[in-house]
């Protein structure tokens, strides 16, 4: 099971998710008897992108603040 999605957190997932939590409301046995798996399995590897490509954008951010960081140290040392 996976907690309550936000929306506006997840813009690129927004299909999935709502499809999802459709299945979800049609029945309770959806849930239970795996009818709603292959688009919890689809919306898993959507969440997983979208993690790997923020994951990508922090590590750049993070690398040019510790440029920055060094540069000032070096700056200070002389």
């Amino acid at each position: 099971m996976h907690s309550k999605l936000d929306l506006h957190k997840h813009i690129s997932c927004e299909d999935i998710i709502l499809q999802l939590d459709q299945c979800h409301q049609e029945s309770i046995l959806n849930r239970y008897l795996g009818r709603c798996n292959q688009l919890k399995l689809a919306m898993n590897e959507c969440l997983q992108a979208e993690f790997d490509v923020n994951r990508k954008k922090h590590f750049e951010k993070s690398k040019e603040k510790r440029k920055k960081l060094e540069e000032a140290w070096k700056d200070m040392d002389e």
